[in-house]
């Protein structure tokens, strides 16, 4: 008995029947080929459904993961060390199982390239926020290792810090592309505002004096307006109907109220200034709103009784703009054949002029109620129009 033939009493198979160690090589060689198409694919095709879920069908990826699973199980058999199945037949049967899930693949590529380009994109977009998170926030915490202690100790610095840290950990945690890249630009915006803060940090008692300074000098112009209220509020009442001002009354205790909130938070922002420009310069902030919101309640004030007497002067006039710009509007629609969507729409503005000049009909005519409509008649108009111009690009 031969030597071969004893051999193939023990499960192998004769030297004939086995495949070349070429053969072998050649099926290795077609792994690897396919191995990495799949690397390509399989990466975007998560990263496509992350992007949009319904991109690609579920079925149609398991059918091809399902082809690709079969040809590496059989693989996996015709290639182990002293494999019985190492046939010539065997490895030509793998090979060519091989060639068809790379026609599959190339297949499923072409047919869903938009949804697998998106899921590329979304991976280089995360690996650049990955990458950006990273070297930004590197940059950050040196910052703040080379900062002077008494920028470090700041209480923005501090609070900018420890929200650096946080979105870190958040970012280490994160999984999947759009939550890496959420949190990777959150660590971005983070570590950036860490280094503004730092660069800012010398000159911030000086800009927290100046503000100071300059919110001190508003107060006074806002007392000196303050200080002709009474004679707006006596000549409102005077010239027109309760009804005319009614809102205003309490104009000058609300500008009070601002300007004792304002003139506080000034005195906590010099208290500050030494030990604590940023905490200052956010103080002074306060002030600021304070009497922004103080300005604008006296600007009401002195508006009304210009506005009120320009209407009384000439309440036609007030009126007749709003109808030309009515009649602007009709002449428009007619001119796109937009009149059955929105003739009747601006009939009714004509109306709501006609109801409003009643108020004027009075013994004490409203004059701010006439005002008032007019605007809303106007507001609804230019709304209108741009609904029509929309229409009009988009038919």
């Amino acid at each position: 008995m031969s030597s071969n033939q004893r051999r193939s009493l023990f499960g192998r198979r004769p030297q004939q029947d086995r495949a070349t160690g070429a053969q072998l090589a050649a099926l290795t060689d077609a792994f690897f080929a396919c191995e990495a198409t799949m690397g390509q694919v399989a990466p975007a095709v998560r990263a496509a459904r992350s992007v949009s879920a319904g991109s690609i069908p579920s079925a149609e990826w398991n059918a091809v993961r399902d082809q690709y699973d079969a040809v590496i199980s059989q693989y996996l058999t015709v290639s182990a060390e002293g494999s019985p199945e190492a046939t010539p037949a065997a490895v030509d049967a793998c090979l060519r199982g091989f060639g068809q899930v790379s026609a599959t693949l190339e297949r499923f590529s072409a047919a869903h390239s938009r949804a697998l380009n998106a899921g590329r994109a979304a991976i280089a977009g995360a690996e650049q926020a990955d990458r950006d998170a990273r070297v930004t926030a590197t940059h950050a915490l040196a910052a703040l290792d080379a900062a002077a202690p008494e920028h470090v100790g700041l209480s923005s610095v501090r609070a900018a810090a420890d929200r650096l840290a946080r979105d870190l950990s958040a970012f280490d945690a994160a999984s999947g592309l759009a939550d890496r890249q959420r949190c990777g630009e959150a660590v971005i915006a983070a570590a950036q505002n860490v280094q503004q803060l730092l660069a800012q940090a010398p000159g911030l008692a000086a800009d927290a004096d100046r503000t100071i300074r300059s919110l001190d000098t508003r107060m006074d112009a806002v007392t000196t307006r303050l200080d002709k209220i009474p004679d707006v509020v006596s000549a409102l009442l005077r010239e027109f109907s309760s009804e005319c001002s009614a809102d205003l009354m309490s104009t000058p205790d609300d500008v009070r109220a601002d300007l004792a909130a304002a003139a506080t938070e000034l005195d906590r922002a010099r208290s500050l200034l030494a030990g604590a420009p940023d905490e200052a310069l956010a103080a002074a902030e306060k002030a600021r709103n304070r009497l922004s919101h103080a300005d604008e309640a006296l600007d009401r004030a002195f508006d009304r009784l210009t506005d009120l007497r320009e209407v009384r002067r000439d309440p036609v006039e007030a009126s007749a703009q709003v109808r030309f710009r009515v009649r602007d509007a009709q002449h428009f629609a007619l001119g796109h054949g937009l009149e059955r969507d929105w003739g009747s729409v601006l009939d009714a503005q004509s109306d709501r002029i006609d109801r409003a000049g009643t108020t004027l009909e009075r013994i004490h005519p409203d004059y701010w109620s006439y005002l008032t409509q007019l605007r809303a008649v106007d507001r609804r108009i230019t709304e209108i129009i741009g609904r029509m111009r929309d229409q009009v690009a988009r038919p």
